[in-house]
C-alpha cells in the first residue's frame, strides 16, 4: 500500500515560443512553472518555483532523467482508488520575480477553502473537526467511528461516471465540472452513517477537485495577468489536472493511467508538459 503520492514532470517541450515571430529574434524563453494541490489531509500545497529550462526555441525539448519530482501528497492510509488534483502554472521568468507567485497560490488556498467549507458544512461538520479527525493513516482506520449527524433529508443526486483515465480539463470542461458539483463526490449529506473518516476524507477529495477546476476556469487568459501583474514574471492560464490512483499500488511505480500531457498557451506561445505520479 502507497503511503504518497508525487507529481512529476519527465519532459517539456517548447512548440511555439513566446511573443511572436519579432519577439522571438530577440531572445529564448526562460521557463519556469509551479504546481498547486492539497492532500488528502487538508493540506494545501505549493512547489514553489521549479526550474525547467533557461533557453526555449521553438522544437526545444527539455527531459528530465530521472522525472523532476514537484509535489508529493500525503495518501493518509487510504487503500483504494483516490482522486487528486493539480493546478499546474507555467512562468516565463522576467528580471524581476514579484509576488506573482505567491498570489497566485493565495488565490488558489482562498478557492480550496472555501470549497472546503462549504462540502464540510453539508455534513455539519466544522473544518477544524475535519482537520483534528485527518490523523496520519486516519483512511486506514474503518473503525473510527460513525458519524449520524441529522441532515435535510435530499433527493435525487447524482453521481458521474468513473472515468479510468486521468483528465486534463479545458475551460468548458472546468465549468462543467463546477455546475455539476452539487452531483460530484462532494455531496456527503447523501450517506448519514459512513465512517467519520470517510466523510473526512470525501470533503477533502471534492473541495481538491472543485478548487483545482474553479482556479482554472476563473484565472484563464488575461484575468491570470491581472492577478500576479504583467510587468513581471509572464504566468500562462493555470492548467487543472485530476486523475484517479489506486492507492494499493506497490510503492515506487506509476499507477495505472496515471500519467498524461499537458498543454498550455498564451502570450503567442505553445508548451506541452508531460507528467505522471508515483507512488511510494
Amino acid at each position: 500500500m502507497a503511503n504518497t503520492a508525487t507529481f512529476r514532470i519527465r519532459r517539456v517541450k517548447c512548440r511555439d515560443e513566446m511573443g511572436g515571430s519579432f519577439r522571438e529574434k530577440f531572445g529564448n524563453d526562460e521557463i519556469r512553472c509551479a504546481v498547486f494541490s492539497a492532500d488528502l489531509r487538508g493540506s494545501t500545497k505549493n512547489s514553489g518555483r521549479v526550474h525547467i529550462y533557461d533557453d526555449f526555441d521553438d522544437g526545444d525539448v527539455k527531459t528530465f532523467n530521472p522525472p523532476k519530482e514537484v509535489v508529493t501528497l500525503d495518501l493518509a492510509g487510504a487503500t483504494s482508488e483516490v482522486e487528486l488534483g493539480f493546478s499546474v502554472v507555467l512562468i516565463e521568468s522576467q528580471l524581476r520575480e514579484g509576488d506573482g507567485l505567491k498570489k497566485a497560490f493565495e488565490a488558489f488556498v482562498k478557492i480550496y477553502e472555501e470549497s472546503l467549507k462549504d462540502k464540510l458544512g453539508k455534513a455539519q461538520m466544522t473544518v477544524a473537526r475535519a482537520r483534528a479527525v485527518a490523523q496520519p493513516g486516519y483512511l486506514s482506520r474503518p473503525d473510527a467511528g460513525r458519524y449520524a449527524a441529522k441532515r435535510r433529508p435530499t433527493t435525487g443526486v447524482g453521481r458521474p461516471s468513473v472515468v479510468g483515465r486521468p483528465t486534463l480539463m479545458d475551460a468548458g470542461d472546468t465549468a462543467a465540472f463546477a455546475a455539476h458539483q452539487e452531483g460530484d463526490v462532494a455531496t456527503l449529506e447523501a450517506d448519514t452513517t459512513k465512517p467519520v473518516g470517510e466523510t473526512v476524507g470525501d470533503a477533502f477529495i471534492g473541495a481538491l477537485i472543485t478548487a483545482v477546476a474553479l482556479y482554472s476556469v476563473k484565472f484563464a487568459g488575461a484575468a491570470i495577468g491581472a492577478l500576479i501583474d504583467w510587468s513581471k514574471d509572464k504566468f500562462f492560464a493555470p492548467v487543472a489536472i485530476k486523475v484517479k490512483i489506486d492507492a494499493s499500488t506497490a510503492p515506487g511505480n506509476v499507477p495505472a493511467n496515471a500519467f498524461g500531457t499537458a498543454e498550455f498557451r498564451g502570450h503567442d506561445g505553445i508548451y506541452e508538459m508531460d507528467w505522471d505520479i508515483i507512488v511510494r
